[in-house]
């Protein structure tokens, strides 16, 4: 047994890893602010106590990881270097700690569901899961490590792989990536390290990843093929082909992308001998992550709480609400995820947007930027329809009758759904 200490406990990886950490037998401590994240309470169940940064915490006797947003600036950081002690960062840690049988779960949206539908396909082997909700756990004798590999600033290339799902490839993360192409050469180059690649063939920019060994899944094309046979307001039914063999699934989510969430882990399974005949069955138990259309009820309105943050990701979040609740009204209270990424996608999210009822929340900037009144503004600017949230609204909110509440954004917008439940 080793003793691990996490700074910036409360992250979404970094909380996820803590809770592995202690399942493989090992005591483990951390720290981070002191505001509450929907990860805090997964610390909870694992009896992980999220201490206040602070020197004290620093001690000779352990291990020390952090989060990648922590530097010699923060406080136990600085110590732990100052003093010589064991440290790692989240990514480095994860490259050399885990071993046997990895599966990383890669691409601009969709890791965390995909990471989290393997996970379950995958539930009755021997694993240790690592999922970006903030879920992690396994057991010592794990054969399959599965868990997101991230692409910004190019952490996944710490990281080698047995298997590498691509689910697709686009432009995010501005403040590192300067265009499209720096993004497909930084999936390349995870893709050189893995022995096999599995890769959406309907994604434009997953079919220029080059491998020797190359599996695809799709609705338009590639090894693993599927056709939508009915679209329903729970879900879909679905025709799945390959090697000779087809197989009818019902998938008890609505959106599109979940299809290909869905594709990319069946693909793992069959190329990892899961039999295929479970799947049904697992599907119909299957619990989406937190904070992915996680509902809440609220009389006859729908409270609905979504990490969606990116265009794209937007738009199959919005495209599975109308899919599914057709006779609702829909208003969305949006939290913008850093400056540099709303102002790069401006012309996106003014598209995806329109025509939509939306209340704007304060940019959450986190430890990647620090918080700007002028940049606030500007933000304000690039949706000059939308209203600027207050607290206030939510009393208006709780007025509303068949109507979807949308709180949409990866950092603090979901504090306000305790107002309903």
């Amino acid at each position: 047994m080793e003793k691990f200490h996490l700074i910036g406990v409360k992250g979404t990886g970094m909380s996820a890893l803590a809770g592995i950490l202690k399942d493989l037998g090992h005591e483990v401590t951390g720290s981070d602010v002191e505001e509450d994240f929907f990860t805090s309470k997964k610390l909870e169940k694992k009896a992980i106590k999220a201490l206040s940064f602070g020197k004290n915490n620093i001690t000779d006797d352990k291990v020390y990881i952090a989060s990648a947003c922590y530097r010699e600036d923060n406080e136990e950081v600085g110590e732990v270097i100052k003093r010589k002690l064991p440290f790692f960062y989240y990514h480095n840690f994860i490259g050399n700690f885990f071993q046997n049988n990895k599966i990383g779960i890669s691409g601009t949206h969709g890791k965390t569901t995909t990471t989290s539908i393997v996970t379950k396909f995958f539930e009755d082997k021997r694993i240790t899961y690592l999922i970006g909700d903030g879920s992690g756990g396994g057991s010592k004798d794990y054969n399959f490590f599965i868990f997101e590999a991230c692409e910004y600033q190019n952490h996944f290339l710490n990281y080698n792989f047995d298997y590498l799902v691509i689910n697709n490839i686009e432009l995010d993360h501005p403040d590192f990536f300067k265009n499209v192409d720096e993004i497909i050469n930084s999936f390349q180059k995870a893709a050189n390290k893995a022995k096999c690649v599995i890769i959406n063939a309907d994604d434009e920019n997953c079919r220029k990843i080059k491998h020797h060994n190359i599996f695809s899944f799709g609705l338009n094309s590639g090894t693993m093929k599927a056709n939508i046979l009915e679209t329903l307001p729970t879900g879909f039914r679905i025709e799945v082909g390959f090697q000779d063999e087809i197989r009818q699934f019902y998938l008890p989510f609505t959106g599109i992308h979940m299809i290909y969430n869905f594709l990319a882990a069946l693909s793992v399974a069959y190329l990892n001998g899961i039999n295929l005949d479970i799947i049904q069955e697992k599907l119909l138990s299957y619990i989406r992550p937190s904070r992915r259309m996680e509902e809440y009820f609220y009389y006859d309105n729908v409270i609905i709480d979504d990490y969606a943050h990116h265009p794209r990701e937007i738009e199959m979040c919005l495209a599975a609400i109308r899919q599914k609740y057709q006779d609702k009204d829909l208003i969305v209270i949006f939290q913008p995820h850093t400056y540099s990424r709303t102002m790069a996608l401006k012309k996106e999210f003014r598209k995806v947007f329109s025509g939509v009822k939306l209340y704007l929340a304060k940019t959450f900037t986190s430890k990647r930027e620090n918080s700007n009144k002028k940049l606030d503004q500007r933000v304000i600017n690039l949706f000059p329809d939308a209203r600027v949230f207050q607290i206030h609204d939510l009393k208006e909110f709780k007025n509303l009758h068949n109507t979807v509440i949308l709180f949409l954004g990866a950092g603090n917008i979901d504090r306000y759904i305790k107002e309903f439940v």
